[in-house]
């Protein structure tokens, strides 16, 4: 059963493989790759968020008992890599703050939402939906406001904190997010026809988006130490969704059927934006992208761990 399970969410790690070895090959070069996920990152991601918030029902989708349990999940993990980082890796600071962002940020679209659907079916992604809503702008309110803190500087704490608040509030996924729950708090609707040709229209954003993560993948540099990013790594893709395990069922009572798609978000690899966080403060980029490389490539076994186990 294992075997079929890891059938089922294969054609994900095929499409990432697919985009790697035609960087590897040169088919994808560079320039390519850079423009395909600024596309995505800027207008296909937003667009498709935009889109099934549109016409997501918000009043079965928002259990706050499964988000608090994710969230929650992802604020230990947030603790546990930045305290593992400081006092046993004795990396700096800030480093530690950046590690610690890569594993609580789990990569919820571009791999969270198509296993989910590939195992659960389509119907069931509303608690997908609901989690990334605010899975970013936490994870970068975090992140920057402990960075900035320490700096001594208090106008300089001022204008991080704002800085913050526009990069959570005014980037494209955020606006896509805001703009579909606006559309859908306004009881608008699209006609059948237009609903229909907009549902194949974005049918082909995570496919192509997966396809352009192996290329990015492929250009990151390494890290010579594998230690640090297999801590990050146990942390992100085993013991996040166990915290959400056990607060969703023996904390709130949350079904099983209900929780197991907030699991296997939680169970998924760091997401690229880890990386562009680590490129914001210039530090821990080899370690946050040998992470997310090894990570992802490990996810199609995890994945399928916990479909099974969920099962």
């Amino acid at each position: 059963m294992l075997f079929e399970i890891a059938l089922i969410v294969l054609p994900v790690f095929l499409l990432i493989t697919g985009g790697f070895i035609s960087s590897y090959i040169q088919l994808l070069k560079k320039s390519l790759v850079d423009g395909l996920a600024k596309f995505f990152q800027d207008f296909g991601i937003p667009f498709l968020l935009f889109f099934n918030f549109a016409i997501l029902d918000l009043n079965n989708a928002f259990d706050f008992r499964i988000i608090i349990s994710f969230y929650t999940s992802m604020i230990i993990s947030f603790i546990i890599i930045s305290c593992v980082s400081y006092f046993i890796f004795k990396q700096p600071y800030i480093n530690s703050v950046t590690l610690g962002f890569c594993a609580m940020f789990s990569n919820g679209v571009l791999l969270g939402l198509p296993i989910s659907e590939l195992a659960y079916g389509s119907d069931s992604l509303f608690t997908n939906y609901a989690i990334i809503t605010g899975h970013a702008p936490l994870c970068y309110f975090v992140g920057i406001t402990l960075i900035e803190f320490v700096k001594n500087d208090k106008a300089k704490f001022v204008l991080g904190l704002k800085n913050s608040g526009k990069a959570i509030l005014f980037n494209n996924l955020a606006i896509g997010i805001l703009l579909g729950i606006g559309f859908n708090f306004l009881d608008l609707s699209f006609s059948t026809k237009t609903e229909e040709i907009l549902k194949r229209g974005t049918n082909w954003i995570i496919p192509l988006a997966l396809f352009t993560m192996g290329g990015v993948l492929y250009y990151y540099r390494i890290a010579t130490s594998y230690m640090l990013p297999l801590a990050i790594i146990f942390t992100s893709l085993m013991v996040q969704p166990t915290i959400v395990y056990f607060l969703g069922i023996y904390s709130w009572g949350i079904e099983m059927e209900t929780l197991r798609n907030a699991i296997i978000m939680a169970a998924m690899a760091p997401g690229l934006n880890a990386y562009f966080f680590a490129n914001l403060y210039n530090n821990s980029r080899e370690v946050v992208a040998t992470t997310i490389l090894i990570s992802t490539g490990l996810t199609i076994f995890t994945s399928s761990f916990w479909i099974y186990a969920l099962s």
